[in-house]
């Protein structure tokens, strides 16, 4: 795999928008970056080493960008016997007398993310009954969460037909960003790669992956160039290079707006390799500890025949992912 790469800085820029754009929030979210002051940060946690990172990631947000922590811990119904009436009235039941019912278990939940992260925490708790994924989303949208962080952990294809994956399910459906976060990470990313497709959601994944980020972090922005660019001939290698060029050109303007600096890099993908596994290898090199992406929306049988990058990402589980969903999906 050969990478040609180059620097973009924008220290003195000047925000561009109209002003009814910088007045009305008109522009678009790709072209916005994520504040997380004061705003809801969803963290769903299971009691799992990968959840229990998920928690310091969670507690560094909190402590540097401000964020407003929520916790769900959600008690997998799919694992009773019982027949989906049955399912679906203990989900009222839970619905209508949770406070009280789950009040003892939502202190024990706050208690042991506490002892996890060694201080006492404030941060409000939702035990619920339902299918995982679902029950995740639905809480977002409940709390307002503008980010929803959730534990990664590698499945094999055995446990991924036997098992639910909960992250995956979560990233395909919340209209906010997700950040899945693997058991060795506890701190805020400072080496990131995003994958880029000059799509919006690809945008949307690289903003977001700046607004999660430690300080003096290294963003990087990673495009994939296909295996049948390397048998073009001379004048269309040409084409597509200039091409390549422009667009980054456009997203450095873009990103300029909110003072972003980054680099990027074109990667030439192997026949044999996917482009989820050209970043991968790229993301070992440089010693990333994230991997951006944007997420598209596609059927099953589309994502059966294709595949995903967002997808091929979250199953390697080898390092943390954050997915960001297409811009008509994602909350304000």
């Amino acid at each position: 795999m050969l990478a040609s790469t180059s620097t973009h800085a924008a220290e003195n820029a000047v925000d561009t928008r109209s002003p009814v754009e910088q007045t009305t929030g008109a522009a678009t979210r790709s072209s916005r970056t994520l504040d997380l002051s004061g705003r809801a940060v969803l963290l769903a946690t299971d009691g799992s080493a990968s959840s229990l990172a998920a928690a310091h990631v969670a507690h560094a947000l909190a402590r540097t960008h401000h964020a407003a922590i929520h916790v769900v811990s959600v008690v997998d119904t799919r694992s009773a016997a019982v027949p989906p009436p049955l399912d679906i009235a203990l989900a009222m039941g839970d619905a209508a007398a949770g406070p009280s019912i789950h009040a003892e278990q939502e202190k024990n939940v706050r208690e042991n993310l506490g002892a996890a992260i060694g201080e006492d925490l404030d941060w409000p708790v939702r035990v619920t009954l339902g299918t995982p994924a679902a029950a995740i989303v639905k809480e977002s949208r409940r709390t307002g969460a503008v980010l929803i962080i959730v534990g990664l952990r590698r499945h094999g294809r055995l446990d991924r037909a036997v098992h639910d994956d909960t992250a995956l399910n979560v990233m395909r459906h919340a209209s906010c960003p997700v950040l899945g976060v693997t058991e060795g990470m506890t701190e805020l990313p400072t080496r990131v790669i995003a994958a880029m497709d000059f799509s919006e959601a690809s945008l949307i994944a690289a903003r977001t992956a700046q607004a999660v980020t430690g300080e003096s972090a290294r963003l990087v922005l990673a495009y994939v160039s296909p295996p049948s660019a390397l048998a073009m001939e001379e004048g269309e290698t040409l084409i597509h290079e200039l091409g390549v060029h422009a667009a980054f050109a456009k997203v450095a303007r873009d990103l300029r707006q909110d003072r972003i600096t980054f680099d990027h890099v074109v990667l030439h993908q192997a026949v044999q390799h996917s482009v989820a596994e050209s970043i991968l290898q790229y993301a070992d090199t440089a010693r990333c500890d994230l991997v951006a992406a944007g997420s598209v929306r596609r059927g099953r049988l589309d994502r059966w025949l294709m595949g995903s990058v967002s997808t091929d990402l979250v199953r390697d589980g080898s390092r943390s992912v954050l997915v960001a969903p297409p811009g008509d999906r994602v909350a304000g």
